[in-house]
């Protein structure tokens, strides 16, 4: 077959196209027609998805607040941007660090070398695990057999007891600190303190070190509640928004915890600790106020500064302060004493029994007509009298409905939140110090939840009492999430803390790796001698979209990268990865589920992504692939081949997320298995990456090679991977002289052939394509047989 003599890389890579597209995952969209004159031009564009990581979208869908102040996202890692011309012409724009990379330095803490190299991470969790307690006495049970798998770390789930109502119920919705399944409150969705240390125990007797996942960034779950006038801002902090400005909202931004009172430096929160919050869902409107705006409050019996409703300033509620308010304000869901006011035992009503909202737009409906609506009958008066007598018999049953009420009114719930546009409500109130807020982040700074105001003294104390808690716990380091969205002071003490904890002990011993998505992270672990591992996220792009969705060339598995392996750029310690929690939600994002594959459940919500999954999940298992990516075994064949990087396979990709913790393989879990144990015996020596020319492409388009040289006979492999069926060509490869007339075998056991190399160390690999729920295209792990003695 003749080679053709250009590039394959057309708009067809993009016929199901990038309208809607989601990290990486795309429904249909028209392609450019061959020949076409007024086709537009189509691109997919990286961008910061607000809550720490980064998504892929259609750039004319892209809003400008997307990338406030200016900010082009030209400082993501990877693949930046993918576009197709109206004459098919394919472009790939990378996002890499534009200074210079340093050669290391005397006290460097972490340095790329063999040793570091030698590191492999699972991460032990995903989002989408039962609730059930299990992930911990399960782990402990395996922990012999990551070490076989040549598994030197593990990357532990935050073990923090979560906010109530979290919707994954994992410790990033981080209630309390301290609480790792303790306090009489029973086990985190993980197990008890007592289990996480059984197997912290079990892993460092099987010789695997454990790194917590530590969550600077925010607190949720707090329980007390502040009306704090707020201004809406982006997430950069820059006010967006000139209705809320100095705006009173009703924010949960205080309050403790068990272990936080028993182990805390701060022992209580207040607003003042944070920048502010993220929208919570109490609505805009929740602090009540008169026609005029002017908010009604009430600070006890006879309060010159009282303002209230006269019907409310008239009552036995009023006279003996039996009115709930939240710092003196009344608020939706506040309650009085409809009765027996004056006694301790005084029969409380939720105010909207009486109380008419007098501002439009703010309810949709009173709350007796609600109830109406719910089964309740006759006049006003008359299902007041209904709700009295269950006040007196099932209080339960009017909170809910009063619960149920609010949810439905646009202004006590999201709907009035979601509708400003802003990112968050930055804390105005008195002892809060904005002008901080942005000062020595390496990106924006308002995430999720409430924001910690990392410039703070006793902020950054409580954060350094807290990580000597977990490492006193057990733990040996620190995966250091959101890392790019708290003061950079923060890992300046946290590495400083480590290295005096561990004084004496080998570095390498207990890493430390942040969570940043942008190059910035580069020049600061430079200035901290690299006290953390730099988070390489271009190997999780390029390989997404080459090898797994086919829409660039294979070359960008390795260009991606920040380092440039290629040409033998300057390597630094950095860890990087395939696919991770946060990315495995995102690909489940743009997953269409028909109204019977829904089964009732809502958009959004935790019931509609599981049916998301289980769609996922048949997808992956299936030859032909719409919606999981393709060639996840060839993604972990390079990564954990790539020399100079500490690789992570997430469990996700080896165990089905939804399932009890390590129960259900995936279908690539064995070939996964297969490339561990390979990497921990073979992957050693200098790398050479071979962009190859095929039959259907060329200089890489769909077929590479990853080779590691080896450090002596017995060591050393080719990776040969390519992502078109159609694949039918010859490759040589160069294993070098050690390796001359020695017989290879394929790691992972999909070609049965022994392939020996000539008198100059060179393999010559026939590469046959075809199509399996494994592989599509072609992929081979050639290693020395070393069964075989010449």
């Amino acid at each position: 077959m003749k080679k053709p003599s250009g590039p394959q890389f057309t708009a067809s890579l993009l016929s199901i196209a990038i309208t809607g597209l989601l990290s990486g995952l795309a429904v249909a969209a028209p392609q450019a027609s061959p020949g076409a004159t007024n086709q537009s031009t189509h691109e997919i564009r990286q961008v910061r998805d607000g809550k720490g990581g980064v998504i892929w979208q259609d750039a004319r869908s892209i809003k400008s607040t997307n990338v406030p102040q200016g900010r082009t996202g030209s400082d993501l890692i990877g693949i930046q941007s993918i576009t197709t011309d109206p004459q098919g012409k394919l472009q790939v724009k990378l996002g890499k660090f534009q200074g210079a990379l340093r050669t290391t330095e005397q006290g460097d803490v972490f340095v790329s070398n063999p040793k570091l190299d030698d590191h492999v991470i699972f991460q032990a969790f995903a989002l989408y695990q039962p609730n059930d307690h299990a992930t911990y006495t399960s782990l402990a049970s395996h922990a012999k057999e990551l070490a076989g798998w040549g598994v030197t770390d593990v990357w532990s789930p935050p073990p923090y007891r979560a906010a109530s109502d979290s919707k994954y119920g994992e410790g990033y919705a981080i209630a309390d600190r301290y609480d790792l399944g303790a306090y009489g409150k029973g086990p985190t969705k993980y197990g008890t303190a007592d289990q996480l240390k059984s197997a912290l125990d079990a892993l460092h007797g099987a010789g695997v070190r454990a790194q917590v996942d530590v969550v600077p960034n925010q607190m949720i779950g707090l329980n007390v509640r502040h009306v704090l006038p707020v201004t809406g801002v982006d997430m950069y902090g820059h006010p967006n928004n000139s209705f809320i400005d100095h705006f009173l909202y009703a924010a949960y931004a205080a309050g403790t915890a068990p272990g936080e009172q028993e182990h805390g430096y701060i022992k209580y929160w207040d607003n003042y600790h944070f920048n502010g919050t993220s929208p919570q869902n109490q609505g805009l409107f929740r602090v009540l106020t008169d026609a005029n705006n002017v908010p009604w409050r009430y600070l006890g019996p006879n309060n010159p500064g009282n303002h209230l409703p006269d019907w409310l300033a008239a009552s036995d509620a009023a006279k003996y302060g039996k009115i709930n308010t939240v710092d003196g304000y009344l608020v939706a869901d506040s309650w009085f004493a409809v009765e027996n006011a004056q006694n301790s035992d005084a029969l409380y009503a939720p105010l909207f029994l009486y109380y008419v909202e007098p501002r439009p737009h703010v309810v949709n409906q009173t709350f007796l007509d609600f109830a109406r609506g719910l089964g309740y009958t006759g006049s006003d008066e008359e299902v007041r009298n209904t709700i009295l007598g269950q006040l007196r018999t099932t209080p339960k049953v009017v909170g809910e409905l009063s619960d149920e009420y609010l949810a439905e009114q646009p202004g006590y719930s999201q709907p009035s939140e979601s509708d400003t546009g802003v990112s968050a409500f930055r804390f105005d109130a008195p002892g809060n110090d904005n002008s901080q807020i942005g000062t020595n982040v390496l990106d924006f700074e308002f995430l999720v939840g409430n924001d910690l105001d990392t410039t703070r003294e006793d902020v950054q104390k409580e954060q350094l009492n807290w990580q000597n808690y977990l490492l006193d716990f057990g733990f040996d380091g620190f995966r250091i999430d959101a890392a790019s969205h708290i003061n950079t002071q923060v890992l300046r003490n946290e590495t400083a803390q480590r290295l005096d904890y561990f004084a004496g002990d080998d570095n390498d011993n207990h890493l430390s790796y942040i969570e940043s998505y942008v190059t910035a992270q580069v020049g600061f672990e430079q200035s901290n001698k690299f006290g953390q591992m730099v988070m390489d996220a271009g190997p999780y792009s390029g390989l997404l979209f080459s090898f797994g969705r086919g829409w660039a060339p294979l070359r960008y598995a390795f260009e991606a990268s920040l380092i440039d392996r290629v040409h033998g750029g300057q390597p630094m310690p950095n860890w990087s990865f395939v696919n991770n929690h946060d990315q495995e939600h995102n690909l489940l994002a743009g997953i269409p589920l028909s109204q019977d594959e829904a089964a009732g459940s809502t958009p959004g919500s935790l019931a509609y992504e599981l049916h998301q999954f289980d769609k996922y999940d048949a997808d992956r298992n299936s030859v032909n692939k719409q919606w999981a990516p393709y060639n996840v075994p060839a993604s972990y064949a390079i990564l954990l081949t790539t020399k100079d990087t500490v690789p992570t396979v997430f469990y996700g990709d080896m165990f089905v997320s939804t399932k009890p913790y390590m129960s259900t393989p995936t279908p690539y879990h064995d070939d996964i298995v297969k490339l561990l144990t390979m990497r921990k015996r073979f992957a050693k020596g200098e790398q050479v990456i071979a962009y190859e020319n095929s039959n259907t492409g060329s200089n890489g388009d769909d077929l590479v090679a990853n080779v590691r040289l080896g450090t002596d006979r017995d060591t050393g492999v080719a990776v040969v991977a390519g992502d078109n069926p159609a694949l039918d060509t010859t490759v040589r490869i160069n294993m070098g002289g050690k390796h001359r007339n020695q017989w290879f075998v394929d790691a992972l056991g999909f070609h049965p052939e022994h392939l020996r190399t000539d008198k100059d160390g060179v393999l010559t690999v026939h590469v046959q394509g075809s199509q399996t729920v494994d592989v599509k295209g072609y992929l081979a792990t050639w290693v020395p047989d070393t069964f075989v003695r010449e």
